[in-house]
């Protein structure tokens, strides 16, 4: 049943896809034709026509030499026929009106003959003949009957039989169609589909070689657990993880078969690549295989970075250049060049390596009894022996370092473990070469001229004779396309410990099942709410084929249309705990990726965006465009995606090339992609398409992909078709839309249309983005003395510090914004604030990327000073801050406890523009001038009048409490005193940024040019 699964997926592949056109049987890719009579009264069935002897034997050889590149064809009845070409020109057909797959067979009769077990109609030629005769545009390519094949020779002109390719001239134009009574047997080129994935399906499914356990769970066939293998060491790694991509990495090691569950921006990448370090680190070979080249270059970079130095473990497969590279590496390594070290490193470095992890383990279990032992100490109720726990916890607490500096400490040893982490891999790699140029430098030699082969046959001879036990463990890494890799291993017994089929939810089934031979333990990487594979096999034609192969009654869903590769291997895994949830998202915008993390994920996902990535004003931007419409793609929204488009680019023209955003553009429908597409390309050069990653296309071509910034044209207008609205409110198609931004989204919709569907998809995502605000701060929070005296010694230094801000759904005590960088304060042992955050927090918040500051109330009391300079290191501040910004991050935090924020958005403005004419002050005259001085005293003199105001109302608000009093009116005045003052500073500023005060030289420069411009002229003449 099994076999017979394969042969099924391999049919519905093939006829999804797999098949080239024949539309010129004489083509540079057509050889070896043997001719023979064919007549119309023949019933297209089982047949056999005799051949000679010699051209039975030259067919044999080139097909086995030529089996994967080649295969043997029959047809009937050439048919020439003229066809319209691009433009003026004219093209033409030249092929067998029925074609079919042949074998050359001497099991009946001595005489050996071209076989045939039925014939289809090839496509290329109804396609031909429908411009003279429409009715044969309805056939079935499949269904071929006597009666109907009569009436489509009868429509042609007869030619008489011709036995070379001379006999079949190319057709005249304005001639009616021809054909030859002649049947032909040739070598017909394979589609690259072919040669790679259909081939080795054929080999799987005819028996030529074992199955490997994983291909034959995901086929619904019971398999026994996986032998004993070394189990993950998550601690060994040089990378930090989550729970749950502990326990893939554990899965990996234990499961015959596992699957990795990835919703958008939960670093699926990174998890697979961690896996592979781990499994690499533990003597094990790995095969990753992607869905595209692209995605395969993204994985091996995400690799690099983990792999370091000992990069030379991956290859990168597939691609001519990495073919061209990896032989390179190979002449180096063979020539001698290379130094051997004398003695194996890895065992010293994996010593090394145990060492450090018992050191740095026993930091962290010191740091988390130190983290218990500070918030016991600064515990307020109890009677006698609470107070004498906590005068020992206070004693053996001072006794330690400073909970920062234990910090610090764990933190350093924790990168130097994971510095010797790459040092062994680096160690392991270089070893085993050793090894192998020592002992086994033919396998090296046999590899490089495999690769050198051109014909299919030889690679695979020579290919077959490798031992690639030992070439694995010299590269034990390998990344490929699923289409390459046919072009990189054989299909025989597996040759990796474990494969990883990365964006499975893409990945049709027969197109996995190569990879899956190839490994004895697979991972199956994907998101099943994301898009599928697209496929245009028809539902019919599946249940035939099923039939056609005896698995109908298959315990096996066989919808090949439908479903992915993930949603088979969800089917097939053994128990629950082989399934892993990856729940952390690191990509967009908190604002972004709410909508879709409380719609498909069941806000499962934990948002931990780097703070650097959340401070866009307006994450989503709604941009409602005029319908102007020219078929169905709406010209006005157009036109407004290449105006945003230009002013992005605009703004981003002076910045170097490694800093400009990246930018996408979906278009929720394939015409609208193309208009838009076109578009582009005449608007921009391609440099400037280059730096910003630019490019435009439907929700599938960016799927695996993200962008800084991303342009959403919607399509939709009053008046849409309901199939545009269904389509783009699909569930998973609007979840990749939405999900490939990091800052910021611009979303393109006709005016009027969300009207039209104010509960749909759409429009429920305008609206949760647009009334909620990403930082949640409390109304009045806690604020006991301990943050109160560090707050006010931290704006001291012009910092600026918020209190209870909320990110990745943890309220962060104290959190410090200083030079476009942040650090987050865990407060302990004091107040409402002085619980310890637990240790999963602190690596959670160090996912994330925030820098933190463990204080406790015990070292604030009795080790002030070292705190404070533990702090100043850590905010790498300088005595020489800002004096004028101090004022305003310490009224700001007043204002943020209180809850007031038109006081806050009104001391922004004032230090806005209190800015702004500084500047402009700095640029129009020089501080000597008298002028200057005079100017500076009275901006400085109303800047401190305008502060005084706020600071009044600040008190105000804080006495409302105590005093319980209306007091609005006497607010608003000071209100209205400070606006006054923040538009006399805005007028300054605007005629300090107009006032000249010498010429430009532009006119003089222009009179140049144009002098110039009249002088080429001249020459012209």
């Amino acid at each position: 049943m099994t076999r017979g699964l394969i042969a099924y997926f391999r049919d519905c592949l093939a006829e999804d896809g797999g098949d080239r056109l024949i539309t010129d049987l004489f083509a540079q890719s057509e050889r070896g034709h043997v001719f023979f009579r064919a007549d119309g009264e023949q019933a297209p069935g089982t047949y056999r026509w005799p051949i000679p002897e010699q051209e039975v034997q030259r067919l044999r050889h080139e097909q086995s030499a030529q089996r994967q590149e080649r295969r043997l064809m029959a047809g009937l009845f050439v048919v020439s026929v003229a066809v319209d070409g691009e433009g003026s020109r004219r093209g033409y057909v030249r092929a067998p009106l029925l074609i079919a797959e042949a074998t050359v067979s001497d099991e009946q009769s001595d005489q050996a003959a071209i076989a045939v077990d039925g014939f289809r109609y090839n496509s290329a030629v109804l396609d031909a003949l429908a411009e003279s005769t429409p009715w044969v545009a309805e056939l079935d390519p499949e269904q071929v009957d006597e009666d109907t094949l009569t009436r489509i020779l009868a429509s042609m002109d007869s030619r008489e039989y011709a036995d070379n390719a001379r006999g079949f001239p190319r057709p005249r134009n304005g001639g009616r169609p021809r054909c030859t009574p002649a049947g032909v047997a040739w070598l017909s080129a394979r589609s690259p589909l072919q040669r790679s994935v259909l081939f080795e399906l054929e080999r799987l499914a005819e028996g030529e070689v074992p199955l490997s356990p994983p291909l034959r769970q995901v086929l619904g066939e019971p398999v026994p657990a996986p032998e004993q293998v070394r189990p993950a060491e998550p601690d060994t790694l040089p990378a930090s993880l989550t729970h749950a991509q502990q326990q893939t990495l554990q899965n990996a090691a234990s499961q015959t078969l596992s699957v990795i569950n990835g919703p958008p921006g939960t670093g699926k990448t990174y998890t697979l690549s961690c896996l592979t370090v781990d499994r690499v680190m533990r003597g094990e070979s790995v095969l990753i295989v992607c869905s595209n080249e692209h995605a395969a270059d993204v994985v091996r970079g995400k690799l690099d970075g983990l792999f370091g130095d000992a990069g030379d473990l991956i290859l990168r497969a597939g691609r001519g250049d990495h073919r061209k590279l990896l032989l390179e590496r190979l002449d180096y390594w063979l020539s001698g060049e290379m130094a051997l070290a004398p003695e194996p490193q890895r065992p010293a470095l994996l010593k090394r390596m145990d060492q450090a992890t018992v050191a740095y383990r026993g930091l962290e279990r010191r740091f988390r009894r130190d983290l218990r032992r500070a918030e016991r100490a600064g515990a307020c109720a109890g009677g006698f022996w609470a107070q004498l726990r906590r005068w020992w916890a206070s004693r053996r607490l001072l006794a330690q370092p400073m909970l920062a500096q234990q910090w610090q400490q764990l933190q350093a040893s924790v990168e130097a473990h994971q510095e010797l982490a790459r040092h062994t891999l680096e160690a392991g790699g270089n070893d085993n070469l050793a090894t192998l140029l020592r002992q086994r430098r033919n396998q090296l030699s046999t590899l490089s001229r495999a690769l050198r082969s051109r014909s299919g046959a030889l690679r695979q001879d020579r290919f077959d004779k490798l031992d690639w036990s030992l070439l694995t463990s010299t590269f034990p890494v390998w990344v490929v396309s699923a289409h390459a890799l046919s072009r990189s291993l054989p299909v025989n017994e597996p040759l990796f410990d474990l494969v990883v089929m990365d964006e499975a939810t893409q990945c049709n089934l027969p197109l996995a099942l190569p990879a899956l031979q190839r490994a004895r333990r697979a991972v199956v990487v994907g998101d099943p709410k994301q898009l599928r594979h697209f496929s245009f096999l028809a539902r019919d034609r599946q249940q035939a084929l099923a039939i056609q192969h005896g698995v109908s009654g298959a315990p096996l869903d066989l919808d090949y249309r439908e479903r992915s590769l993930l949603d088979y291997a969800l089917d097939a895994v053994a128990s629950q705990e082989a399934v892993a949830f990856l729940d952390e998202h690191f990509r967009s915008h908190p604002a972004l990726i709410r909508f879709s993390n409380a719609e498909f994920y069941s806000d499962r996902l934990k948002v931990l965006t780097r703070l650097d990535n959340r401070e866009s004003d307006q994450p989503l931007r709604l941009e409602s465009c005029p319908v102007t419409l020219k078929d169905t793609v709406n010209l006005a929204e157009v036109d407004l995606v290449m105006a945003r488009l230009r002013g992005l680019v605009e703004a981003c023209r002076d910045l170097p090339d490694d800093r400009c955003p990246q930018i996408g553009v979906v278009a929720m429908s394939r015409a609208l992609a193309t208009v838009l597409e076109n578009r582009l390309l005449d608007s921009f050069e391609l440099a400037t398409l280059g730096r910003h990653n630019l490019r435009v296309g439907t929700p599938y071509a960016f799927q695996g992909e993200e962008r800084d910034f991303m342009l959403v044209a919607t399509g939709v207008y009053p008046g849409r078709s309901a199939a545009a609205w269904r389509y783009l409110e699909r569930p998973d198609v609007f979840n990749v839309a939405v999900t490939r931004v990091r800052h910021r989204q611009w979303l393109f919709v006709g005016e009027g249309a969300l009207d039209e569907r104010p509960q749909g998809l759409l429009a429920r995502y305008v609206a949760t983005v647009a009334r909620q605000n990403d930082i949640a701060v409390s109304a009045s929070p806690a604020v006991e003395a301990l943050r109160r005296e560090l707050v006010g010694v931290l704006e001291g230094w012009g910092v600026r510090c918020e209190l209870d801000y909320v990110f990745a759904g943890q309220s962060l005590d104290l959190l410090v914004r200083h030079a476009g960088g942040a650090l987050a304060i865990d407060v302990i042992g004091v107040g409402e604030a002085g619980e310890a955050w637990q240790w999963q927090r602190y690596r959670l918040l160090e996912r994330a990327g925030l820098a933190l500051f463990p204080v406790s109330a015990l070292d604030w009391s009795h080790r002030r000073e070292g705190v404070l300079e533990q702090l100043q290191a850590r905010l790498a501040l300088s005595d020489a801050e800002p004096v004028s910004a101090r004022p305003y991050h310490s009224l700001r935090w007043r204002l943020q406890v209180l809850d007031a924020p038109r006081l806050r958005q009104l001391l922004g403005e004032l230090e806005q523009v209190h800015g702004q004419v500084l500047h402009w002050l700095d640029q129009r005259f020089l501080p000597t001038e008298l002028t200057y001085q005079r100017y500076q005293e009275g901006v400085e003199r109303l800047q401190r009048a305008a502060l005084a105001e706020l600071e009044g109302a600040c008190v105000l608000l804080e006495g409302i409490r105590e005093l319980d009093e209306d007091i609005d009116a006497d607010i608003d005045a000071r209100l209205t005193a400070c606006r006054a003052a923040v538009e006399a500073l805005s007028r300054l500023g605007k005629e300090l940024a107009l006032l000249r005060q010498e010429d430009s030289g532009l006119q003089g420069a222009l009179d140049d040019v144009l002098k110039l411009a009249d002088r080429v002229s001249l020459y012209q003449r």
